[in-house]
């Protein structure tokens, strides 16, 4: 059976201890629908790497991600990466700066073309996000978020990735097979994503 992902989106207060909290405590019920007891105490301090507890089985991974007072949290079979972005009015006009730090030129060319630039460049910044994740559950940190590249998620053996965007929120999510099964609320189902990965 494929590796199975589930996926609980939650509202929070808007500072980054609560929504922390609440991430947790979305893991925990996870958790729970999974027959296991993980308190929420248990879980590891916010800023100290991807969430864990001594209650998750090896083999189980966890991620969190939050913005904005919308948390999104994941458990999943293999390692996985999830990333949650809210566009922000400045970095609208911010865009060529911020797109000027992607490392990949097609990348950049890609959002500069696109109908939409700004959507297009929170495509690209979850993915770098989710894949810098994913990089570190799999025990191969990349040395900075933007040292990771695209063009990985096009190659045959590379990670796949996920995408949901809807009005100024997307999120993407990478994980090392693309046959995971994704269980998640309708109103924020990713999709898998094409070669064209920045679609």
């Amino acid at each position: 059976m494929p590796p199975l992902l589930t996926l609980r989106v939650a509202g929070a207060d808007r500072d980054g201890a609560s929504q922390s909290r609440r991430g947790r405590e979305l893991l925990s019920e996870l958790a729970a629908a999974r027959g296991l007891d993980c308190p929420v105490a248990g879980w590891s301090a916010r800023g100290a790497g991807p969430p864990r507890h001594p209650g998750l089985p090896n083999g189980l991974h966890a991620g969190l991600s939050h913005r904005h007072g919308r948390v999104v949290a994941a458990l999943a079979d293999c390692p996985f990466g999830l990333d949650l972005e809210h566009a922000l009015p400045r970095h609208r006009r911010q865009l060529a700066e911020r797109v000027a730090l992607l490392p990949d030129p097609w990348v950049r060319r890609h959002i500069l073309d696109a109908e939409a630039p700004l959507a297009a460049f929170y495509r690209a910044w979850t993915l770098h996000e989710a894949l810098f994740k994913f990089e570190c559950l799999c025990g191969r940190p990349p040395a900075t978020l933007l040292a990771t590249r695209l063009g990985t998620l096009r190659e045959p053996d590379g990670p796949a990735a996920w995408r949901w965007q809807q009005g100024d929120w997307t999120l993407s999510l990478c994980a090392e097979t693309p046959t995971l099964r994704i269980t998640a609320p309708a109103s924020l189902t990713p999709l898998p994503l094409t070669s064209d990965i920045l679609a």
